[in-house]
């Protein structure tokens, strides 16, 4: 396939960013992941790694998620938005802001809280 990324066309097989995933290591997902090879990887890695295969260095700055995962997509590698997993620890948290009592008694913080 062929594809333009800042000026530059390059040509890009799936067999090729399957060579790339083999000498990467994934990095931790935040919300969007590209499933190769039974892996998940971000979107921006695989995308800069990609890249600087076709001879074009880039900072992941240069580019933005979807602009990795619309290419990764159209080679027929699908992708997953993580964003809800592992999540729920911390929404817990954000609902206890303001509850957690502050001077060792919950009730009375809670209520000088909401006064």
């Amino acid at each position: 396939m062929k594809t333009t990324f800042m000026g530059k066309t390059f040509s890009i097989s799936p067999e090729e960013v399957e060579k790339v995933v083999q000498r990467l290591s994934p990095e931790p997902i935040r919300k969007h992941a590209i499933i190769i090879s039974n892996r998940r990887f971000p979107p921006k890695q695989l995308f800069q790694a990609i890249l600087e295969e076709k001879g074009i260095k880039v900072d992941r700055l240069d580019f933005n998620t979807m602009q990795g995962t619309n290419l990764l997509n159209r080679l027929g590698f699908p992708h997953i938005n993580t964003n809800d997993k592992g999540r729920e620890g911390i929404r817990a948290l954000e609902k206890l802001t303001g509850i957690v009592a502050l001077g060792g008694d919950a009730l009375e913080d809670s209520e000088a809280y909401y006064e």
